[in-house]
């Protein structure tokens, strides 16, 4: 159910009564205060996934959102195929983001402070870019196995638990910058 401002308590009121596998949150919606709106709401249903939904939300609005506790950022773009898959993604207590919000072009020679070797870095490359370990170890001439064993370290070192959290993870330490047009679930 779509929800317009002056329907942002009422649809708030029905979270309350009803059991939602999801909830959609517009970050730019009259009444629902942007990231405060993302934040009451998962004070008040932190059980519930919550997944923000824009029509023009930047690259690091879908990393706040994410950082904040979403579980999942759906452009207003997407299509129903897709849209159906990441809410269920999200339903099914995964994370997505559309990996033109989350990829970052990072340097194949990570920064020192990163704590990163040369090889994790290429790695993290293309793990933002949103490739799959299939795909790095294609690229860098890696066996699918060495690939998971970096992607372990990498989470390891940057102290996070998935590829979505690596992605911001790197655009926070400055490993990235520019996003890379391509979507999918992540």
């Amino acid at each position: 159910m779509p929800i317009t401002g002056t329907q942002c308590a009422e649809a708030l009121r029905r979270v309350l009564e009803d059991d939602f596998a999801v909830i959609l949150l517009d970050l730019h919606m009259p009444g629902a205060n942007g990231f405060e709106g993302v934040e009451r709401t998962l004070d008040r249903f932190p059980n519930t996934p919550l997944a923000v939904i824009s029509g023009d939300a930047s690259a690091s609005e879908v990393g706040r959102a994410i950082e904040l506790g979403a579980k999942g950022f759906l452009p207003k773009t997407l299509s129903p195929a897709v849209l159906a898959a990441a809410l269920q993604v999200i339903a099914a207590g995964g994370t997505y983001v559309p990996t033109e919000y989350a990829a970052r072009a990072v340097p194949a020679e990570a920064p020192a402070h990163s704590g990163l070797t040369r090889r994790e870095g290429e790695v993290l490359s293309l793990l933002v870019r949103g490739r799959s370990n299939k795909e790095i170890g294609r690229s860098l001439g890696l066996q699918e196995i060495t690939v998971k064993l970096h992607v372990r370290n990498i989470f390891r070192k940057l102290k996070v638990r998935n590829r979505v959290e690596a992605v911001h993870a790197a655009a926070r330490l400055g490993l990235g910058s520019s996003p890379q047009p391509r979507s999918g679930i992540s």
